[in-house]
């Protein structure tokens, strides 16, 4: 039994009524576990025939599945980014609007990541700006889209204040996934509850409504902005929604959902655990009405690395444009999107470094564009080889000297090479399985 704060009790008694007892057993139930399948990686249609674990369709993802809690981290297919282990509640948030799937889009607090792949997934022909404040956090986020292979991500690392302005009336699309103070993550655990007080609900809701007001700058007129957390306080949700409706000029959108409304606000959507296979969300989606006098302004700063590219069409069956940025270099889906003075640690699919004498490709390449290769290797996931790759080792595939990609039932695993008739594993150290 969870020993939880009697001022929450009292709290979510007053909330749910005669719902309270069903909310109460809930809790004490394991948590439920789900996945996103990654169609950069594979359709949804193809991962559903290979999969070796039982999955159970979530009714409002179509990508989405209900897991026995199962590990999954070492399975070959997770190593390739072919899904993204999320709670299945939390994939409901993206859910509550139909991208169209060429829009700009902003995620505001976006660590570790399982609502910017979903995104990044929706918008093929779009870009995402993917921000996370702390440095830490930021290189989970990133280590996620790197994994994911997805070709359509800048991942930032600043305040949300410098991200406002940088980016003044830039997105159709924005998303304030709130820091709170998580009442709705208790089944994860008795250290999640000891880090609740009764204070923490109106502490979050100052700093949430701070972040509002960073995204109102960013996005464009008529476009919308998705507010979610992982909470049930009044304090973090529906006030904070009021308090910001009544300083800007937006309307409040209806999502559509078959089970609880927000409390006296019932156009957006609370996700209980006594309700729904998943933890707890609260959602509202809104569509900004009024207009920004300004605009920000741009900076056209980045240099091509035109060796690098004329080195990888060697390798590659398209024609890449690379930029440089700091350390690296990449290749863009918008160098528009790009701000001089944002501090970012990913401008797009990062290729390697230059040294001069020689160019060092980055994983990430590998797992964008592994499938874009001229040379491939492709073995089932259940292939002994696999597993032997993951830890490092060297395997018996011959080939002409160059680079290539090794991918499992086609998705992009990693790279390799071939020098004077031999293999060398290119998959990073820091990833690699070592029993």
């Amino acid at each position: 039994m969870l020993n939880l704060n009697v001022s929450f009790l009292k709290r979510m008694r007053t909330i749910l009524g005669e719902k309270y007892d069903s909310f109460l057993s809930s809790l004490n139930e394991p948590e439920q576990k789900g996945i996103f399948v990654n169609n950069h990686k594979i359709s949804t249609e193809n991962f559903t025939k290979i999969a070796d674990f039982p999955l159970s369709p979530i009714a409002y993802e179509k990508s989405g599945f209900y897991i026995d809690n199962l590990k999954l981290g070492k399975h070959p297919l997770h190593c390739a980014g072919a899904f993204y282990v999320q709670d299945p509640s939390a994939m409901f948030t993206i859910n509550s609007l139909n991208f169209k799937g060429n829009e700009v889009v902003l995620d505001l607090c976006a660590s570790p990541g399982g609502k910017s792949i979903q995104i990044a997934n929706r918008i093929p022909n779009g870009v995402l700006v993917s921000n996370e404040i702390i440095k830490s956090r930021a290189q989970i986020l990133y280590s996620n889209i790197e994994r994911m292979g997805l070709d359509n991500v800048i991942v930032a690392n600043d305040d949300p204040k410098n991200i406002a302005t940088a980016y003044v009336n830039e997105f159709d699309v924005c998303l304030v996934d709130a820091p709170c103070s998580g009442e709705g993550m208790f089944r994860r655990g008795e250290d999640v509850v000891k880090e609740w007080n009764e204070n923490l609900p109106n502490m979050c809701s100052v700093r949430q409504l701070e972040i509002l007001e960073q995204a109102n700058v960013c996005l464009k007129e008529n476009g919308y902005l998705i507010y979610s957390t992982c909470t049930y306080s009044l304090e973090e949700n529906e006030n904070v929604i009021s308090k910001f409706l009544s300083q800007h000029d937006y309307e409040l959108i209806n999502i559509d959902f078959p089970f609880s409304r927000g409390v006296d606000m019932p156009e957006a959507v609370r996700l209980y655990p006594h309700e729904v296979k998943g933890e707890g969300q609260f959602v509202a989606l809104l569509k900004k009405k009024e207009k920004n006098n300004f605009v920000s302004k741009n900076h056209l700063f980045l240099k091509k690395n035109e060796k690098f590219e004329e080195f990888l069409k060697n390798f590659l069956n398209f024609q890449p444009i690379i930029y440089d940025y700091k350390d690296f270099s990449y290749i863009v889906k918008d160098a528009y999107f790009i701000k001089k003075d944002v501090n970012y640690l990913s401008i797009g699919v990062r290729v390697g470094q230059d040294r001069k004498k020689y160019f060092d490709l980055n994983h990430y390449l590998f797992s964008s564009f592994g499938s874009k290769f001229n040379k491939q290797v492709n073995l089932d996931f259940s292939d002994a080889r696999v597993k032997k790759y993951l830890r490092g080792e060297t395997l018996d595939i011959i080939g002409s000297d160059g680079y290539g990609a090794l991918l499992i039932s086609g998705c992009a695993l990693g790279g390799y090479k071939i020098s004077d008739g031999k293999f060398k594993n290119l998959y990073p150290k820091g990833l690699r399985f070592f029993n």
